[in-house]
């Protein structure tokens, strides 16, 4: 697969200019990565306005994931939660007081993203038994009646799984019945970038997702802060024209060019036998739990890799 970022950035460098542009280090090596690090300068394409090599990174990605759209984020999932957030407003009927239904275990990304949007959050709470403080096991039913009893037909469903600590959402049942109330779903799936990659997918996007995050930079070779904002196909038709104004709102004018470079990399690890290399390792994880069970320790659900 192509990797136009990071051959650009190459050729750049190969050339050994004068760096009379930002960054003020000039591509001195005080760390050792300067050289690769650069600005929106002529040929080097603008993340929020991409319409050159970024453009045509995000394409591929977005074949990778089977998405209608997938945007790059250098600022994690955060920026991509309040991007997410801001077009599910967009999706909706015009309401005095928009509501949104969420797992009551978000991220505090989500929180200042409805501060910022004036966006009221009515929580779902898990049945008694959830296994910590940090899991929040939705179930669709739960997500059924909070709709059928909702005063104000929320904005969307959010959910986040797999959680801080594996825990998972059957993300199938709960798209249709959102799809039932014509209420989008947004999935934090932080986590699970890898998730596209098993065998069957277990990507939010495959399973019904309307648009949906992932950290690429906690599960994927990616440097700190690459992360991906998806749009399935209708949303892609519907919000796919604001969706780089929609990060835009809430990112820095100044994104990272080496993380950037690193997501475009990722793209042609992900299409060079990454299956294969997934599904050993998650063969080594469950060998692992096994003995550790036989042990007697308990082994909590959780997503494959943890």
């Amino acid at each position: 697969m192509n990797t136009p970022i990071y051959d650009y950035v190459t050729s750049y460098v190969e050339q050994n200019p004068h760096r009379m542009h930002m960054p003020g280090h000039k591509g001195a090596p005080y760390l050792g990565c300067e050289y690769r690090d650069i600005t929106e300068i002529t040929g080097a394409d603008a993340l929020y306005e991409a319409d050159g090599i970024i453009m045509e990174s995000e394409g591929y990605a977005a074949e990778l994931f089977g998405s209608g759209r997938t945007l790059y984020s250098t600022e994690g999932s955060t920026q991509c939660i309040k991007g997410m957030l801001y077009l599910a407003m967009q999706l909706a009927a015009p309401c005095e007081k928009p509501v949104i239904l969420a797992g009551r275990n978000a991220h505090k990304a989500f929180l200042y993203g409805c501060a910022l949007l004036d966006l009221t959050v009515n929580w779902l709470y898990p049945e008694d038994g959830a296994h910590s403080i940090c899991s929040c096991p939705i179930t669709a039913k739960d997500v059924e009646t909070a709709l059928k009893n909702a005063d104000t037909k929320p904005v969307a469903v959010y959910l986040t799984t797999p959680d801080y600590l594996g825990g998972m959402v059957d993300v199938a049942a709960v798209a249709k019945v959102c799809r039932r109330y014509a209420v989008p779903l947004l999935v934090d799936n932080a986590h699970g970038a890898y998730l596209k990659f098993l065998q069957p997918s277990l990507h939010p996007m495959d399973l019904g997702a309307d648009l949906c995050c992932d950290s690429a930079h906690k599960t994927l070779p990616v440097l700190t802060g690459g992360a991906y904002l998806h749009l399935s196909h209708d949303a892609a038709s519907k919000v796919g024209h604001i969706a780089k104004t929609a990060m835009g709102i809430f990112g820095s004018t100044s994104p990272s060019y080496l993380t950037l470079q690193s997501l475009d990399l990722c793209n042609r690890y992900l299409s060079d036998g990454y299956q294969n290399k997934l599904k050993q390792t998650i063969c080594s994880i469950d060998d692992a739990k096994a003995k550790l069970s036989a042990m007697g320790y308990t082994i909590l659900p959780s997503d494959p890799l943890k």
